[in-house]
């Protein structure tokens, strides 16, 4: 038995350099992790190693996994199943739950795209959150701080110059970024009441 196993281990290891430096890129290729977004339209030199790597679900509960995280990268379902709907809706409430103010694609956004200035308007806006709060936990620990007290009136007045800004309007006829700005908003007063 030993024996056998170490000629076909010398036959593999013949068989590979005398094929050329094509195999091992190939085996290297097919030993590297990819990503499931970057499986999702592979190359030639990785389709094998995607295949191997996340192969299509054999069982409902390996669709559902399968189907979350196809829809975590593009924000669709690759294929329906009962638990679409709760997927989708569970995926809503954790990103409306998050507080780390990420902006992350609604599905909304599929039926009505969001402009790039409209979506840097979201980022600073959650920028200007985010300073805010920092700000305010500051000031909780230094109430007395008369340089945290003058920061905390400028930075007050930017937060809520966004809902009267021109840009904030002409966004705002997009529903995917109404949708987003309710987020955003919910969010802030979430962090501001802690």
């Amino acid at each position: 038995m030993q024996v056998r196993l170490l000629v076909s281990s010398i036959l593999s290891v013949l068989f590979i350099c005398s094929c050329g430096s094509n195999t091992l890129e190939d085996e290297n290729q097919s030993n590297k992790a990819y990503t499931f977004c970057e499986c999702l339209s592979p190359s030639d030199s990785i389709k094998q190693a995607c295949a191997l790597q996340f192969p299509l679900p054999l069982n409902e509960e390996d669709s559902v996994a399968y189907n979350q995280a196809y829809f975590d990268c593009t924000g669709e379902f690759a294929f329906t199943t009962a638990a679409d709907e709760q997927i989708m809706e569970e995926a809503m409430e954790a990103y409306v739950n998050d507080l780390s103010l990420e902006i992350k694609e609604i599905p909304e956004e599929k039926e009505d795209p969001i402009s790039a200035e409209c979506k840097q308007l979201l980022e600073d806006y959650a920028d200007a959150i985010k300073s805010y709060t920092k700000l305010m936990d500051k000031l909780q620990k230094n109430p007395d701080d008369i340089n945290l007290l003058i920061a905390r009136g400028s930075e007050e007045d930017e937060l809520y110059s966004f809902s009267s800004k021109p840009l904030t309007f002409q966004c705002s006829q997009n529903k995917a970024f109404k949708k987003q700005m309710e987020i955003l908003n919910g969010k802030r007063d979430k962090l501001l009441s802690n």
